[in-house]
């Protein structure tokens, strides 16, 4: 009772703020919160000290003070407990059925596949903990073998486990072999089906992501983490080699990364690299080596994975895991129904859709449900095109570095705060607060301009963003705003109105587009996406973050941006081995895009070809979310891509809360 005393006076303590806000708060989908409840995300709120914690974000918390710094990580360092019962299928509401551009793990650059590819495609490692940047063998039996100097090594020796076996639908039993999308697999690829994994397998992934002359090659969104290793060698059939031409220290996070996925070369098309083929779906193509097999997806519906009863099991196969028999994720995105269906117990965790409110109320109505909270990586940001994609000239808007800053201050980012998510989320700088090694501190970001939370310090930065917009000519603007989750949509007209009421900004319209056609326009010319407003992936590691976007060159460079100044530090933190020194790197980078001179001393001097406020950053949510007890070994994790986790839990049939499960 003491549990639930804490998180209701807490809540109650909330309620008058939020209903403060009035018609503010819509119910708008929430994509970040499904990402965490559904994709074997979860946790249970303990007594006594935490594993660990995400860094003190949002508005610096409610009446009692709690901050996100109060939330405990539950990831996979949680203690193991094994199973009373096994079988059954596990049901949770996600986004794991949203398939944004494409099924191919290599190609894709949109969240929600990744966790169904998770759960059927494996990994050299795998992440215990994000945060921390902790990391155990997948397909690899070790950590990788260092040649040479281990403060700068160029040479990696992985070996491979042996008997790690490609998805055969002939391994399920029989009443579910027409359930499998790659049921017809043996006759697609023969051989494949039950094919050894070997090094061939893990040269040929790597290699295709790193190949220029690709016809496909802009998709390969992760190119500039592949394009790091000059060789990749097959010394025997389990037996990797990597060399890097120069010492590059977010390598071993390459190989573990959230879609470094070893995939079978059969499955691909090799003329078009392609996995889609014409005529030929592409789940029958989704053959890994991971604790799931791919069952089918409904677009927009449900996608089901069935257990894998060949894996390799990690360094414990006699645990015969998976224990589920399956799980199935449901897109189900308003709040009525998750919470209809929870209490049903037809789904075995839900969370909050937007405002986390029923989450919260459900919580305090019954004690022995388990309550999690996390800091998602995932955020809302806007970018800005300034140089022509196609010719490199500069475009004739955004290219004007003092209009971004003046969007920059301007932008309410409060507002986005309380409006999207009920005012449950987290300020955002260039790295986000989940990733607690590589974010810029929150104290350092509220003294930053646009981050100020004083009044005074609000004026201040509006007075200088109509300064600058004036500067700039008063030109007239234009945003183009993502079409999902919908309370981005929904958002727009507010934003919008905010640049017209604090600039007096001429704002054209508001255009709404999908994700596939914001992605598209990207690689275009400066009349194409000039300016957007949509979520992005959360990462890992500090180079996830930063390099692709902003190098020159860099896959994920839709600013057509070259700035050498910065291109220098983030080489430099690519080159830095001691932790300590690369985090420093990391500020320096950070504080540089916020329009602050590396060493924190002052504005930033702002050039053409500064890339200071090419992407704006926001917010992110904190998610909360609620399971019945019979669910064990739940983790949470602060993104899509960690369903292999799933293979780790089970339903206690035994548990007083399982009786009246659907």
């Amino acid at each position: 009772m003491a549990e639930s005393s804490y998180w209701k006076n807490f809540w109650r303590g909330r309620i008058s703020r939020r209903r403060l806000l009035g018609g503010a708060i819509v119910g708008g989908t929430g994509l970040a919160t499904a990402a965490v409840v559904g994709c074997g995300g979860g946790g249970t709120t303990t007594s006594g000290p935490s594993v660990g914690s995400t860094p003190a974000t949002g508005d610096g918390g409610g009446p009692d003070g709690f901050r996100a710094s109060d939330i405990p990580i539950h990831d996979a360092r949680r203690p193991f407990e094994a199973p009373g019962t096994t079988g059954g299928t596990l049901r949770f509401a996600g986004f794991d059925a949203l398939v944004l551009d494409t099924f191919d793990p290599h190609q894709t650059q949109f969240g929600p596949i990744y966790s169904g590819h998770s759960a059927v495609f494996s990994k050299l490692y795998r992440y215990v903990s994000h945060s921390e940047q902790l990391m155990e063998p997948d397909l690899a039996e070790a950590m990788p073998e260092v040649i040479g100097d281990p403060g700068a090594p160029t040479e990696y020796i992985i070996k491979l486990r042996r008997g790690v076996k490609f998805h055969d639908p002939a391994s399920l039993p029989p009443d579910l072999r027409g359930k499998v999308e790659i049921k017809d697999a043996a006759s697609k690829f023969p051989g494949l089906p039950g094919r050894e994994l070997t090094a061939d397998d893990v040269v040929w992934s790597f290699e295709r992501q790193k190949n220029e002359s690709s016809p496909r090659f802009t998709l390969y969104y992760r190119s500039s983490q592949y394009q790091t290793m000059e060789k990749i060698e097959k010394i025997d059939d389990y037996t990797v080699k990597i060399t890097t031409s120069k010492p590059i220290s977010p390598l071993l996070h390459f190989l573990a990364d959230t879609n470094a996925f070893i995939v079978p070369r059969e499955v691909v098309d090799e003329e078009r690299d392609a996995l889609e083929f014409p005529r030929s779906g592409p789940q029958g193509r989704m053959i890994g080596t991971g604790p799931f097999i791919w069952g089918s997806l409904k677009s927009l519906q449900e996608i089901t994975i069935y257990r894998n009863p060949e894996w390799f099991g990690w360094d414990q196969p006699e645990l015969a895991r998976p224990f589920l028999d399956a799980y199935t994720s449901f897109f189900i995105v308003d709040n009525a129904s998750l919470e209809s269906l929870f209490r049903g117990k037809e789904l075995d965790v839900a969370g909050g859709a937007g405002d986390p409110q029923w989450v919260f109320d459900i919580k305090d109505e019954k004690p022995e449900l388990e309550l999690l909270r996390e800091t998602v990586s995932g955020w809302v940001n806007s970018r800005f095109k300034i140089f022509d994609n196609e010719t490199g000239a500069p475009c004739p808007l955004w290219g004007d570095p003092r209009l971004r800053k003046a969007i920059g201050l301007a932008a309410d980012r409060q507002q986005v705060i309380d409006f999207i998510w009920a005012g449950e989320a987290a300020l955002t700088a260039p790295v986000g607060p989940a990733i607690s090694k590589w974010a810029l501190p929150l104290e350092e970001l509220r003294t930053i301009p646009g981050y100020r939370p004083g009044l005074a310090e609000r004026e201040e930065d509006l007075a200088l963003a109509r300064q600058l917009y004036d500067e700039a000519g008063s030109p007239e603007i234009e945003f183009t705003f993502a079409d999902q989750p919908s309370y981005i949509p929904d958002f727009a007209p507010s934003f919008i109105e905010g640049l017209r009421r604090d600039l007096g900004a001429n704002v054209k319209k508001q255009v709404i587009r999908a994700y596939p056609q914001i992605a598209e326009g990207f690689l275009k010319g400066c009349d194409q996406m000039v300016a957007t407003w949509a979520f992005d992936n959360g990462w890992i590691d500090l180079d996830d973050w930063v390099y692709p976007y902003f190098h020159t060159g860099g896959p994920k460079n839709s600013f057509g941006l070259s700035d050498p100044a910065l291109d220098a530090l983030l080489d430099a933190q690519r080159a830095e081995f001691n932790e300590d020194a690369r985090r420093e790197i990391g500020y320096q980078i950070q504080r540089y895009l916020l329009g602050v001179k590396p060493d924190g001393s002052g504005p930033l001097e702002l050039k053409p070809d500064t890339a200071a406020y090419a992407r704006l950053d926001f917010a992110t949510l904190i998610t909360a979310g609620v399971s019945w007890p019979y669910y064990k070994n739940r983790y949470t994790f602060p993104w899509f891509g960690n369903n292999h986790w799933i293979a780790n839990q089970w339903l206690d049939e035994d548990d007083p809360s399982f009786q009246g499960r659907a």
